[in-house]
């Protein structure tokens, strides 16, 4: 398994790598480090630091997705969230969000199923709110995008319905869970016939909760893309808010392909696609180098953070294998 996982991270590099040659090839590289250089300090600051209150809003929803005493506070789904963050640098595809699911299940009596549904409901979650985010600056800026079939939009609202009964329909949950016990056989696949187990009882324990966490979900990208919207005004780069944050919307989805590093390359190449007609490509390309910042400082608060969660992994493995061993 951990050859698999150095395998998948070496190939999400070299993607990543490819797609940014290939991009930079095409650009003054010395105009985007003059637009960086030419960047308002002051706004610069105040967009980075944005970092800190959305990742306190994702601890409160994650908070409030866990089951009821799961977790002693927010101040515990903060910290592990951040320890969470730290691991998505060195796991392929957030991998190390599933940190989170080892400590609701291990610190509670929830269902291994329940506690690998919630990171799979908080992404659901995230892809209905950055979805709709997109769909209503959409709808507002009409943003126009070279090459982009007029039928990508109902498509994408389509997707994103579907999202939004995934995670508010206890009925939807209780199909997926008789398709999947039909579909899935078991051995290596067993963990998706956990999480299809546990999908509508998280669903169920989560109760009236599930309205507040949805419409949560959409504020909380709201946060994230007036954040890139910052950058744009920390840059001096003239584009309405609701423009921006519809084509940075698509981009962000385009980086939670799980084929590059952090999304990198993919969400560069997306966003100067996408602003061709608003901005200049080196200021577009400006603009992803930011927007790769949101995904440092998280980490690094994260990475102080990760010892007491790593050293009580070890102590539950050591436990583990004594208490398997012959007397």
């Amino acid at each position: 398994m951990s050859r698999r996982r150095q395998a998948a991270r070496l190939i999400s590099l070299a993607a990543s790598a490819a797609l940014l040659v290939a991009l930079y090839r095409n650009l003054d590289v010395r105009l985007v480090g003059e637009v960086l250089l030419r960047a308002n300090r002051f706004w610069l600051v105040i967009s980075i630091g944005l970092i800190v209150p959305i990742t306190v809003l994702r601890a409160i929803r994650f908070f409030w997705v866990a089951p009821a005493g799961a977790l002693p506070g927010v101040g515990e789904a903060l910290r592990l969230t951040l320890v969470a963050s730290a691991l998505n640098v060195f796991v392929p595809a957030k991998g190390g969000d599933l940190v989170k699911s080892y400590f609701v299940r291990r610190r509670s009596d929830t269902p291994t199923g329940v506690a690998i549904a919630i990171v799979v409901y908080e992404r659901l979650c995230d892809l209905f709110g950055l979805i709709f985010c997109c769909l209503a600056g959409w709808l507002i800026g009409r943003p126009q995008v070279p090459g982009l079939p007029s039928s990508f939009w109902p498509l994408l609202a389509l997707f994103g319905g579907a999202c939004a009964v995934l995670v508010s329909s206890e009925r939807a949950g209780g199909i997926w869970r008789l398709v999947a016990a039909r579909v899935l056989p078991g051995g290596k696949l067993r963990r998706l016939r956990e999480l299809a187990d546990g999908w509508p009882d998280l669903l169920q324990l989560l109760g009236r909760r599930r309205p507040r966490i949805v419409l949560f979900s959409p504020l909380l990208w709201l946060a994230h893309l007036f954040q890139i919207w910052m950058f744009t005004v920390a840059l001096e780069v003239d584009v309405s808010f609701t423009i921006c944050a519809s084509l940075a919307a698509i981009a962000l989805m385009a980086g939670q392909i799980p084929f590059t590093f952090a999304g990198l390359g993919t969400r560069d190449v997306a966003l100067v696609v996408l602003l061709s007609r608003y901005i200049g490509p080196e200021s577009a390309a400006a603009l992803g180098i930011l927007t790769a910042t949101r995904n440092l400082l998280p980490p690094l608060l994260g990475l102080p953070m990760m010892w007491p969660y790593f050293a009580s992994v070890a102590e539950d493995v050591r436990r583990s294998r004594t208490d398997v061993e012959p007397g």
